[in-house]
């Protein structure tokens, strides 16, 4: 099933902020977004520019915790990266969310005392740079953020898959392709 971006407005959590910062100039619009040229995403532009060294830990978060989790980020002073997990059940509604916390090393400490405090312990998590020329457009703009801590939804919904054949490698990221079954491909460290 195809994302409809036609109910972003609608949902509870939006990416990119609120309707209002997207509309200027008393243009509104029912089922598109109106951009004005200084808010295109542009990664040849944004990779040109300086880069802070960031690090990132995996959590796997159940219901609405995401939430809490979300309303820390400015006090604890990291970038989240999240995305659902398809239900088994089959509904569309992910009740299991994978998140990627992303932080410069001197919050770090603040970062696993704020989230123990509500719960999300990332104690054990294993740490992974976040490798400067990753292509996802969410780490090139979190390693550049100066004044915003990023929240980042990735609207594809990714499924838990078992291993059966034993064609799973660690540290390497596997994408299905129907009958050919799965390819490898070399990740950086922010895509495990």
């Amino acid at each position: 099933q195809k994302y409809d971006m036609t109910r972003w407005r609608t949902l509870p959590i939006r990416t990119g902020g609120p309707a209002a910062s997207w509309e200027f100039d008393g243009l509104q619009a029912e089922t598109s977004v109106p951009v004005h040229p200084r808010d295109m995403q542009d990664y040849y532009g944004l990779a040109s520019m300086y880069r802070r060294e960031l690090f990132a830990r995996a959590v796997c978060l159940q219901g609405e915790k995401y939430q809490e989790v979300i309303s820390k980020q400015d006090e604890l002073k990291f970038h989240l990266y999240y995305t659902g997990v398809a239900p088994e059940d089959g509904s569309d509604v992910p009740r299991e969310w994978l998140c990627m916390v992303i932080y410069e090393k001197m919050h770090l400490p603040g970062i696993l005392r704020g989230l123990r405090q509500i719960g999300v312990d990332l104690e054990d998590a294993d740490e992974d740079r976040v490798e400067p020329d990753a292509e996802e457009l969410a780490f090139q703009m979190m390693m550049r953020a100066t004044d915003a801590w990023i929240t980042f939804n990735d609207p594809w919904m990714k499924s838990v898959e078992d291993d059966l054949e034993g064609k799973l490698e660690a540290g390497q990221v596997h994408r299905y392709q129907s009958e050919l079954g799965l390819a490898s491909t070399t990740p950086s460290s922010a895509q495990r």
